[in-house]
Formats: structure tokens, C-alpha cells, sequence
């Protein structure tokens, strides 16, 4: 018998279950956003489950437990009913990773999610805790006629390179150019969220007030329907 190659075959066994065991990071996740935005989809496909067209309205909070890449994750996926919202801000400092969820497609019911999104930055901005904003729904948003080609993906530093908050049009949202919300330079710009500079734009009726954002944050424009940009967003995930 070979005991050099039985050494090493055992040698590289055990370093396999304890890299599982020594290495594995976990993350507790709070899945959030208003109610019919995609939440319960997302953490669908993030713990492997195929797309469901129909699923059933939360209520209160559902946990679930994974595990991505080398990474146990539970997920707190969070009502988004009115009456549920004060759940939200019970699970803040419980969690590792704040996803908040927008239906890019309902023009109804963008301004109360944008405005409840800035709210959560702000009560969450001195614990520094990560936030993945997520724009869902593109697939329900047609392309404009004269440029179909918007990009969708999101924006991490390294390729800011072009990116200028301060020269992006920020226009009245309408069902004729809803399409510009599956850009995340747009997007990002409808939200307030200056990307390169780690900034927060806060309009109180007066002067915009300005708010450091000393945390790590990232905008991905997605469709849970089709899958489109969701394994970016789980890479993202699992390199916190």
C-alpha cells in the first residue's frame, strides 16, 4: 500500500471539512421592501428554489436557512405591508445585510418606496450596516423604441469610472420613461444616492441636505422572473 498517497488523500479530506468548518462565514440577511416587490421571490432563488409565478403574501416575518458559496445564510423575509413596516426596524441590528426590495414597474407605488428607502438608510447609517438595493421587476418595464439598450447591471466602484452623480437628468417619473429606471446611474439618481462619493441626498422641501454613507452599498437593476443579474447579486453577497 501506498501510505504517502493514503497521507495525502487524508491530509486533503480533512482539509476539506475543516475549511467547511473553520472557514464558513454566516450572514443573517433582512430581506425588506414594500408588499409585492419580489422579497419572498428573491429569497427563493437565493436559497436555490425555482421561480414560483404565484406566491403567497407574507405575513409578519419568515426565516429561512441556507447555505451560498461557503456561507451559512438565514434570511428574515419581512412583510411589506403597512401594518407589518414597524417589523423592519426590530431586525436592523440582528442582521449582517439589509436587502431592500423596489417593483421598478409600479409607478403607483415607486415615491412611497423610495421615500420608506431613505428612512432606512437613515436609521441604519451609524451601525454601517450593508445595504443591497435591488430594482426588480425590468422584465415588466418595456424598452424605449429609440434605445432599447440600458444597461442593468449594478455599479461597484471599480467601474465608477464614468459615472457623475451631479450630471445625471433626474426627471418626474411617467409611463413613458420608466425604462430609464433599469439604468442604475439613473436609478441611483431617482433615489438620491450619489455611488461614487458615498452620499445620501435628502430633500426636506428646502436646501437638500447631504448624509455620509460610511458603509458598504451597492444598486442592481434585476428581474427574479427570468433571473436576469441575480448571480451578481449573490456574488456580491458572498464576498461581504
Amino acid at each position: 500500500m501506498d501510505w504517502g498517497y493514503l497521507k495525502s488523500w487524508f491530509e486533503s479530506i480533512w482539509y476539506k471539512v475543516a475549511s467547511f468548518f473553520l472557514f464558513q462565514k454566516e450572514l443573517s440577511i433582512a430581506v425588506i421592501g414594500l408588499q409585492n416587490s419580489g422579497k419572498t421571490t428573491f429569497v427563493q432563488l437565493l436559497s436555490g428554489k425555482p421561480f414560483l409565478v404565484d406566491t403567497v403574501p407574507t405575513l409578519g416575518i419568515q426565516s429561512e436557512k441556507f447555505t451560498l458559496g461557503n456561507n451559512s445564510i438565514i434570511v428574515y423575509d419581512l412583510a411589506g405591508q403597512t401594518r407589518f413596516q414597524p417589523l423592519w426596524e426590530r431586525c436592523f441590528d440582528k442582521v449582517d445585510l439589509i436587502v431592500y426590495m423596489i417593483d421598478l414597474s409600479d409607478l403607483h407605488t415607486l415615491e412611497e418606496s423610495f421615500t420608506k428607502l431613505t428612512r432606512v438608510i437613515q436609521m441604519t447609517n451609524d451601525d454601517k450596516i450593508p445595504l443591497l438595493i435591488m430594482g426588480n421587476k425590468t422584465d415588466a418595464i418595456p424598452d424605449a423604441s429609440s434605445n432599447p439598450s440600458y444597461s442593468t447591471k449594478c455599479l461597484p466602484e471599480t467601474l465608477l469610472a464614468d459615472y457623475n452623480y451631479d450630471t445625471i437628468e433626474c426627471c418626474k417619473l411617467e409611463p413613458s420613461n420608466l425604462h430609464l429606471l433599469k439604468n442604475v446611474e439613473s436609478l441611483s439618481k431617482q433615489l438620491g444616492i450619489d455611488l461614487r462619493n458615498h452620499v445620501l441626498h435628502v430633500p426636506f422641501g428646502g436646501p437638500t441636505e447631504s448624509l455620509p454613507l460610511d458603509r458598504d452599498i451597492a444598486i442592481f437593476t434585476v428581474s427574479c422572473k427570468t433571473g436576469g443579474f441575480i448571480k451578481d447579486v449573490m456574488d456580491w453577497i458572498v464576498q461581504l
